[in-house]
């Protein structure tokens, strides 16, 4: 197997559509440095690449994302400087932004689980697809911080309000059926169809003249993202506020500890 964090791929049945996957299962695909900058990168070339007409993004091993790694968390509590903070943290949403300005359709396929900054980049592409038995979770209150990458927003455009903040703030399951019904995924799968779900869809959005599909799709997230972007810009604020509160550290540190076993 590739030792790339992000692979992309073309559909081997349609080379119109190209496949990205978080490629870290041994680590449950969490999200690293490494992991945000191959995303961005994977974005940005898809963008510039006509003979693309869909994309699907999913994660390698049976496991979508476990969500930001705790390197990720270690690098912003023990850096000093706000600045260098803001720019580390400032790539979380970056990746996000791109992948939701891609002008090709997304697709997001998710076995096992998608957490925090997973769910954040899956929220920024236009259909996701999760089998059975899979399940999203925003712990990050739990981590002591907020959900952050722009993802609140996001999350309030697909459930609503009550249901932004229920799934943001309690730090529960859900699970797929949940999911479909509170409008957060839009097509359940058997398990281990996910992919196969994605690519049936994928095929026929990319069997449609590309331009389009690609100017519905710029209009739809323009209308339901002129609020959104408005706020976008306290983002990373808020979520070094939470990284220097006192209760909020300690809590964090607790937690981490826990989840590596000390």
């Amino acid at each position: 197997m590739s030792d790339q964090s992000v692979i992309i791929s073309k559909s081997e049945e349609n080379p119109a559509i190209a496949i990205v996957k978080i490629n870290r299962p041994k680590q449950y695909n969490s999200l690293t440095v490494d992991v945000l900058d191959g995303l961005i990168d994977a974005a940005e070339k898809i963008a510039i690449d006509e003979s693309i007409r869909a994309v699907i993004l999913t994660g390698e091993g049976g496991f979508f994302s476990s969500g930001a790694d705790f390197s990720l968390f270690a690098g912003a509590m023990n850096e000093k400087s706000t600045t260098k903070s803001r720019i580390v943290g400032a790539k979380g949403a970056k990746m996000c932004d791109a992948w939701e300005a891609l002008p090709q359709p997304t697709f997001v396929a998710v076995e096992g689980g998608v957490v925090g900054g997973a769910l954040a980049v899956a929220m920024a592409c236009d259909f996701r697809i999760m089998s059975k038995e899979a399940y999203a979770y925003v712990p990050e209150v739990k981590m002591g911080v907020t959900f952050g990458w722009g993802s609140l927003p996001r999350l309030t455009n697909l459930v609503g309000a009550a249901k932004a903040k229920y799934i943001s703030i309690f730090c529960e399951k859900h699970n797929a059926d949940e999911c479909k019904d509170w409008g957060l995924v839009d097509f359940v799968s058997d398990d281990g169809n996910a992919l196969k779900e994605a690519l049936t869809l994928a095929t026929n959005a990319a069997a449609f003249p590309a331009l389009p599909v690609q100017l519905i799709k710029r209009g739809v997230n323009i209308s339901v993202n002129a609020i959104a972007k408005a706020s976008f810009y306290a983002d990373m604020e808020d979520l070094l506020l939470c990284m220097k509160d006192e209760e909020a550290t300690i809590y964090r540190t607790q937690t981490i500890k826990k989840l590596q076993g000390k």
